[in-house]
């Protein structure tokens, strides 16, 4: 039923912005309406079909497919928005010579727009820098760096892990997190993106957990490519990387729901954990109040890219009202990330992709807040 629904919506949007592109002058030509109909027709349909095809184990033009379907989402979000402002300005074309106009304005800047936001998305990850309280003077200065929604794959490759390396080495890291939905794939191929998480530099190790897209791809399958990169796979578990400071990290809970796994992920990653400042990779930002209450200290998250492309955030916020930045929820710290690279098209229009450096200083006696 959701596919169906889903694939509904889809094909609506794909026909409204046809009708829309097409009533103008410039194609009153058939053969240019013909042509620009075919081409919107192939659009909509090739992600689905490349997916399909690669799933089957066919490359080449399998990954131009998905490319071109996963280009067009990000493209065709763009100009729905500004033709949607245009017709309302117009009142659906009411007023005919001011909805041409309009319209005509709204193509322009949508592709201005799109070149930005491909611009944004290949950009280096920006570093957020964030601080956070302790009461132990040994974890003073200790340095942790968050990477997340990477979805490396068919669109996303080595060049761009290769550059988050060397940022994330750059910052000097104690430790790394890596909080999710790092391939779009089943992990048995990879070997370079394997040999690239490899060379992360952390004195005190990288720990993963699993995200949606994981799970998408074989939850059973993937964790040895996060074994065999170097990294620490925390799966409702924790570990305790130096003394006074646990780890815990749980299977996404999003995924959790979708898949109807039963059990309590949070419980069990906490269960039996040593004395310390706590510390949850959990990559979507749910079950927060919870995680609080269970005397979780900082709590790391992704996910929701922060909407990756404006508005999207908006709807995003919908459905996870933590969806970027800092929280305090009673006494815990919560960061969500907007990820590190991007999931479908590789486009960021106003929210940047990005690592987060964690720094630890010393709690304030002065207001006895400590250990978030």
């Amino acid at each position: 039923m959701f596919f169906f629904v889903a694939l509904l919506i889809w094909v609506s949007i794909n026909a409204y912005f046809a009708w829309r592109v097409e009533t103008l002058p410039f194609f009153k030509a058939p053969l240019a309406k013909h042509l620009f109909t075919a081409a919107v027709v192939f659009l909509a349909l090739s992600y689905l079909f490349g997916r399909m095809l690669v799933h089957r184990g066919y490359r080449g033009f399998a990954s131009f497919l998905e490319i071109s379907g996963a280009v067009w989402m990000g493209v065709l979000f763009i100009f729905i928005i500004y033709l949607l402002f245009a017709d309302i300005l117009s009142l659906f074309g009411c007023f005919k010579a001011l909805s041409v106009n309009l319209r005509y304005a709204a193509l322009v800047i949508s592709c201005l727009l799109t070149i930005f936001s491909f611009i944004q998305a290949y950009r280096t990850p920006a570093v957020r820098e964030e601080k956070v309280l302790v009461d132990d003077p040994s974890l003073v200065g200790l340095r942790m760096v968050q990477i997340s929604d990477l979805h490396l794959g068919v669109i996303s490759g080595e060049k761009y892990l290769g550059r988050v390396v060397e940022k994330v080495n750059g910052q000097k890291p104690d430790i790394v997190v890596v909080t999710g939905d790092i391939i779009d794939t089943d992990g048995r191929d990879g070997k370079r993106f394997k040999e690239l998480f490899r060379q992360i530099n952390a004195g005190k190790g990288v720990y993963a957990v699993l995200g949606n897209h994981e799970y998408y791809h074989g939850a059973e399958k993937n964790p040895a490519f996060f074994e065999e990169s170097g990294m620490n796979l925390l799966r409702n578990s924790w570990a305790e990387p130096l003394k006074g400071l646990v780890i815990a990290g749980v299977d996404d809970l999003s995924a959790k729901k979708q898949f109807r796994n039963g059990g309590d992920f949070l419980a069990k990653a906490l269960e039996n954990r040593p004395e310390g400042f706590l510390v949850l990779m959990s990559h979507s930002p749910l079950e927060v109040e919870k995680a609080s209450k269970s005397g979780v200290n900082l709590m790391l998250s992704g996910h929701t890219h922060s909407g990756q492309i404006w508005p999207f955030n908006f709807f995003s916020r919908m459905f996870y009202p933590y969806n970027y930045g800092k929280f305090e929820v009673g006494g815990m710290t919560l960061l969500v990330t907007s990820g590190t690279g991007t999931w479908g098209p590789p486009m960021r229009l106003f929210r940047r992709n990005e690592m987060v450096l964690i720094t630890f200083i010393p709690s304030n006696p002065a207001t006895g807040h400590g250990g978030s």
